[in-house]
């Protein structure tokens, strides 16, 4: 399974708070991505976590707040990450407002947790998840040799496909007759 919002909420080390949109927490997380950008939707392909520090953006006007919050929401972008103790000591209540409004998860980032940290965990749990894919991919073959070459017959190979695919397997002969 990819990362979600909430697998990196609870990573022991990055120590994220959730303050906005914890309703959307179990998102999956395709990347994490930092831009200081007033407009990032351009460069974004959704899927993101962004983070940000917020240098270039007015957190105090609440209505530049929502209009890039819902730009972000529309892009794609999955959740909001923001560094507290960079260039703001909190999270601008417009920007939390226009979070919740959105329902757009924004995650406070400590001043200790680098950004770079972040990207590794999202990038460590998208490796492990598909090195499951692979691994299972691999194992599904070997066993779908074996029952080939078992000479069960191929009801059992069928059976065994069908369970992988979590699905239903036929075997049709030339004419298109099931057999």
């Amino acid at each position: 399974m990819p990362p979600t919002l909430a697998s990196l909420v609870h990573h022991s080390t990055l120590k994220l708070t959730v303050r906005a949109g914890e309703g959307r927490l179990e998102t999956p997380v395709r990347w994490a991505h930092v831009s200081e950008l007033a407009d990032p939707v351009p460069y974004m392909e959704g899927g993101e976590l962004l983070l940000i520090t917020a240098m270039t953006l007015d957190t105090d006007d609440q209505e530049a707040m929502r209009r890039y919050v819902r730009r972000l929401a529309k892009a794609g972008v999955v959740g909001l990450g923001f560094a507290v103790g960079v260039h703001y000591d909190d999270i601008p209540p417009a920007l939390v407002a226009a979070a919740d409004e959105e329902g757009l998860p924004l995650l406070e980032v400590p001043r200790r947790t680098p950004f770079l940290a972040i990207s590794k965990a999202v990038s460590a749990a998208i490796a492990a998840d598909q090195y499951r894919s692979v691994t299972a991919g691999f194992e599904a073959q070997r066993e779908l040799t074996r029952a080939a070459l078992s000479g069960d017959g191929p009801g059992d190979l069928l059976a065994r496909l069908a369970s992988h695919v979590d699905g239903w397997a036929a075997l049709y002969d030339a004419a298109g007759t099931v057999v």
